[in-house]
């Protein structure tokens, strides 16, 4: 799997990792992977990252560190118990 590498700048619109997710699911696809909770890098700090793999075949990779890796990793578990309830994205998580 290659990811679309992409840079966000200020005025964007986009603030956060959290944000970014939020726009990505409304382009339609599914949530690939989601890192552990609470996995953290050789320095200590938390980590987060979650694959989507948007309908058009484009796959995104969305890194979060320290507090907002936390949120990003509750949003995306948040997402995927809509997709079981029956949304329409969906997911699989890799260990």
């Amino acid at each position: 799997m290659s990811f679309k590498s992409t840079s966000l700048r200020v005025g964007t619109g986009v603030t956060s990792s959290v944000d970014i997710l939020r726009n990505l699911v409304r382009l339609e696809g599914q949530i690939v992977n989601i890192s552990p909770r609470g996995y953290k890098l050789s320095n200590g700090i938390e980590y987060c990252s979650v694959g989507f793999k948007a309908k058009n075949d484009i796959d995104y990779l969305i890194q979060a560190y320290g507090k907002e890796a936390l949120e990003l990793h509750n949003e995306a578990w948040m997402i995927k118990e809509n997709a079981i309830d029956g949304g329409s994205t969906s997911l699989t998580v890799k260990p």
